[in-house]
């Protein structure tokens, strides 16, 4: 039978021994992160490249779980599904952003999956969230694209040895051909190289008279006399110079006593300025009186027959009301012509118009069969425009009859005292449409000249 004491110590090696294998159980539980609080997350690749569920899963270098699942693609066109369990420790640094890549340990080492952190910008992934894969680099794809190059370089070498050797002959010819050029031309060279000997020559005799004072150029070089005679030359030239510099100051002089205040010339000048200036008084005073005898209820009707008025102190609610018709003797013939046919925006200014060349030739037909009556009447060109608020149909108006009245001016050389701009924005009444855009030729003639009115719209 066994002792107390013996059954005591089978007690404590049994107890060690569980202790010892509880200790080295924690251990390796603790290592392989068994007891570690985790999370889940997953990520797709289209090749795993021997990754096997198991596998390590590194965040930034650092172990931080293991591959729990791979589940394949149902399709061709889909990818492979890894299933990672990760430490919740590293959890702050798996990001939205981060991005998985299968690696490996060392050369030959197994495959695992390396997670990069994620940006501060980004926030930490979501459990049993899916973050973007890396596709792994594959060797044999780049070898087979290294052979791919390699036979297309031997290809494309093997197509150029026939140019290569076409390029050599020719750089033979050509050679060739340099040396019998060299062997023709060295006769010339030789006569070349003589000739340039003879010319040396020459040179030399030639400076050599030079210095010995023979020739022209001998002896300007070596006689002091003659260098005196062109010294006294220059010292006259220089006298020369000053006389003239002398003459100029006295002419100088002299325009400034005839500019001077009390000279001739300023005389000359005040009594011209004076006569000016009672010349401009009497011009004033004569058209003051004749804008008093214009308004004066004797000689109105005479001055208004005559044409003797202002168009452009002429408003145009006035020209509304029949300023320029009243008179039972005048009458009016109007001509309209639409914007759209008329004018264009100016490139050069859009916000202005310009007339085209159909819309001047539309004016010239306009005004052609009352051309030989306008020097006994009046033209006003009235301008119409429906854009805009009231006064951008103002400016617009009149710059459209302005533009029209200039055009006639300068084309037919009409009167401008007879040839009028009225703006009459967008208020077209008798107009051929409810809402007239362009403008309307007036043209204001005595009965005698026209036997009925006439309307017209081009």
């Amino acid at each position: 039978m066994a002792t107390p004491a013996r059954l005591v110590g089978v007690g404590v090696f049994v107890l060690g021994g569980l202790l010892l294998f509880t200790l080295g159980l924690f251990m390796i539980g603790d290592r392989q992160m068994l007891f570690a609080k985790k999370f889940v997350v997953y990520t797709e690749f289209k090749k795993i490249t021997g990754l096997q569920p198991g596998a390590i899963v590194r965040v930034s270098g650092a172990k931080a779980g293991a591959i729990t699942e791979i589940l394949p693609p149902n399709t061709p066109g889909e990818k492979f599904r890894v299933k990672l369990e990760i430490a919740e420790d590293l959890h702050q640094l798996v990001r939205t952003d981060s991005i998985a890549s299968i690696e490996t340990e060392g050369l030959v080492g197994g495959s695992f999956v390396g997670i990069s952190t994620g940006t501060d910008a980004a926030p930490p992934v979501a459990a049993e969230a899916t973050i973007a894969g890396k596709e792994p680099f594959d060797i044999a794809e780049l070898m087979q694209q290294m052979g791919d190059t390699i036979a297309k370089v031997n290809k494309t070498f093997d197509d150029m040895k026939a140019d290569v050797e076409n390029t050599v002959m020719v750089i033979g010819d050509t050679v060739d051909n340099a040396n019998m050029l060299l062997v023709d031309v060295s006769g010339d060279l030789k006569k070349m190289a003589a000739s340039g000997a003879i010319l040396a020559g020459d040179a030399a005799q030639i400076s050599e008279a030079i210095r010995s004072g023979k020739g022209t150029i001998g002896k300007l070089v070596n006689d002091d006399e003659l260098h005196v005679r062109v010294l006294a030359i220059a010292t006259q030239a220089e006298d020369i110079a000053v006389n003239a510099r002398q003459v100029i100051e006295n002419a100088r002089r002299t325009i400034e006593g005839f500019q001077a205040e009390n000279g001739p010339v300023q005389g000359m000048s005040a009594s011209v300025r004076q006569t000016m200036d009672d010349a401009r008084t009497a011009m004033a005073g004569f058209a003051e009186n004749m804008e008093a005898l214009k308004h004066n209820f004797l000689l109105r009707g005479f001055f208004n027959d005559r044409g003797y008025f202002d168009l452009s102190q002429i408003s145009p609610a006035a020209y509304r009301e029949g300023a320029l018709t009243n008179d039972s003797d005048r009458r009016m013939v109007r001509v309209w012509l639409g914007a759209d046919v008329l004018s264009e925006p100016d490139p050069e200014h859009p916000q202005q118009e310009r007339l085209t060349d159909s819309g001047k030739m539309r004016v010239d037909m306009a005004i052609g069969p009352y051309l030989e009556h306008v020097a006994s009447g009046i033209v006003i060109v009235e301008g119409y425009a429906q854009q805009g608020t009231r006064d951008e149909q103002y400016l617009r108006s009149r710059a459209r009859a302005s533009l029209v009245r200039d055009y006639l001016i300068a084309k037919f050389n009409l009167d401008p005292q007879s040839t009028g701009a009225i703006p009459l924005s967008a208020d077209s009444n008798g107009s051929p449409g409810k809402a007239w855009d362009g403008v309307a030729i007036a043209v204001i003639l005595p009965k005698a000249a026209l036997a009925s009115p006439v309307a017209a719209t081009r």
